[in-house]
C-alpha cells in the first residue's frame, strides 16, 4: 500500500467548505456559475529512531481542489506527493469525489472518498490537525481503521429536540481487498480501488450524537464479504466467500477551552472459510484515547496520547505512549515535538522515537 494521508474535507465539513468558497450574496452562484478553491496542507518530519543510526526526515506536500459548479454541485480531489524517510518518492490521487448538494444538509458523494467508517482518519489525520506527529497505533495503513473506499454515500446531519444535533454517513462501496502476508496469514489493503476482483461489496456508515455542544458520541458498523485473491498464490481455485466485519465507537469532548478529551476504538474481523486455502479468518483492532491542554496564550499545547494496535501481523501490534508539546505559530501553522515509547514484540515497532514536524494549513 502507498503511504497515502487523506485530509477531511468531504461530507460533514461541505457545507463549511462551501460557505467559505461562496461569494456573497448579490452575485450567489447560479447553474452555470464555476467557482475554483484550492487548498491542503503540507508537513515536513524529523524522526529519530531507538537503535537507528541517523536520524531521518520526511516530506509531505497535499494539495486539494474544489470545483463548485453551480449550487448544487462541487467535484473536490486530493494529490499527494510524498518524500518518505528513507528516500523514496511518491505521488498520487488520494480521493476524488462528485459531490451533489440535496439540500442544506445533506450530500450524496460519488467516487473515491475518506471511509465514512471510524473518525480519527476522516477527521483528524492532516498534520495541521493532529496534535501529534505520528498517528495512534493501528490507526494508519495496516492497522484497524479503514482509510478510503470506492463507491457511494449519503451525509449529512440535522438538528433534534433541546439542541440536540445529529451527523450521519452511510456508504455502499467496493470494500477492501483480502491478500497474503507472507503466503500464510491474511493482509487487508483497506484503500479504496475501482477495481472489485471478487465481485463483493459491503455497506455501512457511522452516527454521530451531540447531546450538547462540545460533546461528540459515535458508532460505526460495515457489514459484507470479502474473498481472498488466490491470484496472489499463484493458484486459479475459486476462493469462497467470508464475512467481512468493521465495529467502532469514539467520543469527543470539548471540556473547556483549552482541554480536549478523545478517544477511539476499532476493529475489523475477516471470518474463516473452511473451504479457502487459508481457513483461518483474522483479526485488527486498535484503540486509543488522548488529552490536549492549551496554554500561553494559546500559542503553546501539550498532549498526551495511549493506545494499543493487536494485529496477525507482529509489525502491528504494538502499546504506545506518546508525549507531544506544540507551539502553534498560527491556528492552522504547528511546530510539534512528540516522543513516543512503543512496547512490541517486533524489533522495528519496539524502537520508541522522538519526531519533530512543522505543519501547515492552507
Amino acid at each position: 500500500m502507498s503511504r497515502s494521508h487523506h485530509v477531511v474535507l468531504v461530507g460533514g465539513l461541505l457545507a463549511a467548505t462551501l460557505a467559505a468558497a461562496a461569494p456573497t450574496e448579490a452575485t450567489a452562484p447560479n447553474d452555470s456559475t464555476v467557482i475554483l478553491h484550492v487548498a491542503g496542507y503540507a508537513d515536513v518530519t524529523v524522526t529519530d529512531t531507538a537503535g537507528d543510526a541517523g536520524t531521518l526526515g520526511a516530506v509531505t506536500f497535499a494539495p486539494i481542489v474544489h470545483l463548485q459548479v453551480g449550487e448544487r454541485f462541487l467535484i473536490e480531489a486530493e494529490a499527494e506527493f510524498d518524500a518518505d524517510d528513507r528516500g523514496g518518492e511518491a505521488a498520487g490521487l488520494e480521493y476524488a469525489t462528485a459531490n451533489w448538494l440535496l439540500g442544506d444538509s445533506s450530500a450524496l458523494v460519488v467516487g473515491k472518498f475518506l471511509s465514512p467508517v471510524g473518525y480519527f482518519f476522516q477527521n483528524l489525520h492532516p498534520s495541521w490537525i493532529n496534535k501529534l506527529a505520528s498517528v495512534p497505533a493501528g490507526f494508519g495503513h495496516g492497522g484497524a481503521a479503514p482509510l478510503t473506499d470506492v463507491g457511494v454515500q449519503l451525509r449529512g446531519g440535522r438538528s433534534l429536540a433541546e439542541g440536540h444535533q445529529l451527523n450521519y454517513a452511510l456508504y455502499l462501496a467496493n470494500g477492501p481487498r483480502l491478500g497474503l502476508e507472507g503466503m500464510e496469514g491474511l493482509d487487508l489493503d483497506v484503500e479504496g480501488s475501482s477495481t472489485n476482483r471478487d465481485g463483493k461489496r459491503v455497506w455501512g456508515g457511522r452516527v454521530g450524537w451531540l447531546p450538547r455542544p462540545g460533546l461528540e458520541l459515535g458508532a460505526s458498523l460495515t457489514r459484507g464479504d470479502v474473498v481472498l485473491d488466490s491470484g496472489e498464490m499463484g493458484a486459479s481455485m475459486a476462493e469462497p466467500a467470508r464475512a467481512y466485519r468493521v465495529e467502532g465507537v469514539d467520543v469527543a469532548w470539548q471540556a473547556s477551552r483549552a482541554v480536549v478529551l478523545r478517544g477511539e476504538w476499532i476493529r475489523q474481523r475477516v471470518g474463516d472459510a473452511a473451504m479457502s486455502a487459508v481457513p483461518a479468518g483474522a483479526t485488527w483492532r486498535a484503540w486509543y484515547v488522548q488529552g490536549a491542554y492549551r496554554f500561553g496564550a494559546d500559542r503553546w499545547e501539550t498532549v498526551l496520547r495511549v493506545g494499543d494496535s493487536r494485529s496477525p501481523h507482529g509489525e502491528s501490534t504494538v502499546q504506545q505512549t506518546a508525549l507531544g508539546l506544540n507551539y502553534l505559530i498560527r491556528p492552522s501553522t504547528q511546530l510539534k515535538l512528540s516522543w513516543e515509547v512503543n512496547d512490541s514484540d517486533d524489533a522495528v515497532a519496539e524502537a520508541d522515537r522522538v519526531l519533530l514536524q512543522f505543519a501547515h494549513g492552507f
